[in-house]
């Protein structure tokens, strides 16, 4: 009897490990999955990663590759990380609301491309508005797939490395796009308000804080076509669940002047004009004084004409 009951105990153990290990095999390919697709699909561009690796029982996950490729028209990737850890609460991992400490994104590499009809940024900005919008008028799809509905509560989102390349087509072919370096970008309180935030949120403030960092960092850097678009791209974003962002640019960590979520109702003239000051010295004194002088001619005009 003793024995049968040994073997009985031996045969559950083995099973609840063939368990574990499966679990353990096929979460990875399950969150690689997930990830890909809500990129994709909040940013409207293909969303790849290399791999990731969920700490069941550490509670410390990493990701590994994530690229981020750049709408049509647009050679290479927007956005390429290299790497990123994850500290989460492992007590919440079964719950609807996963607490996460700290997401850390380590080499971030940024491109910034301005055409004739447009840039890749504000095309990307474009995306994520049509995509969160459409999906916060209509309820959750497939409400019964528990993980459709996991939502992330996150203290400080944190991007260290963030490389980010400035160029002007086809003016950057002759010249080399001006580059922009950022030591550090930090979102905290993500998904706070609202009862966690979910995966394509997630993504989405990612990618609207990099962004808005980038053009307070180093505005100059910026063309004037291109602040303009990106600023009205940001202004009509839905408003999503953070707290404030700050970033360093050499000069230590400073706040975001408007949270992206009220960009909207701040930004006015002033703060355009002041933000493109000096900008013909990336795009060519030639082209600056050209649209200087049509300007000056135009306003000297003003009243004259029958």
């Amino acid at each position: 009897m003793k024995k049968v009951i040994v073997r009985g105990s031996i045969g559950i153990a083995a099973l609840i490990l063939i368990l574990v290990l499966l679990v353990m095999v096929f979460i990875n390919s399950i969150a690689k999955s997930a990830i890909t697709t809500a990129g994709t699909s909040t940013l409207g561009v293909d969303t790849s990663l290399d791999s990731i690796s969920i700490g069941l029982f550490s509670g410390h996950s990493s990701i590994d590759g994530v690229s981020v490729a750049n709408p049509k028209g647009f050679d290479g990737d927007f956005l390429d990380l290299s790497e990123g850890v994850l500290d989460v609460n492992l007590s919440s991992l079964l719950g609807d609301v996963i607490e996460v400490r700290q997401i850390a994104l380590e080499g971030l590499n940024v491109q910034f491309v301005q055409k004739i009809d447009g840039s890749n940024v504000s095309r990307i900005l474009d995306n994520v508005n049509g995509s969160t919008s459409a999906g916060s008028d209509k309820p959750a799809e497939n409400e019964s797939d528990p993980g459709s509905s996991r939502k992330f509560v996150i203290d400080q989102l944190k991007v260290t490395n963030v490389k980010v390349s400035v160029a002007v087509e086809p003016i950057s072919s002759a010249t080399a796009p001006s580059t922009v370096t950022i030591n550090q970008i930090i979102v905290k309180d993500i998904g706070k308000k609202k009862d966690g935030a979910d995966l394509d949120q997630l993504i989405a403030i990612v990618v609207q804080s990099v962004v808005d960092a980038v053009i307070k960092a180093a505005p100059s850097e910026i063309p004037a076509i291109m602040m303009q678009g990106i600023e009205g791209g940001l202004s009509s974003l839905t408003s999503f669940d953070f707290g404030n962002v700050q970033f360093d640019g050499g000069k230590g960590l400073q706040d975001v002047v408007r949270s992206i979520s009220g960009i909207g109702k701040s930004t006015g003239t002033k703060d355009v004009s002041d933000a493109i000051e000096g900008i013909g010295k990336g795009i060519g004194k030639g082209l600056d004084d050209l649209f200087k002088g049509g300007e000056e001619k135009k306003d000297s005009s003003d009243g004259k004409s029958d």
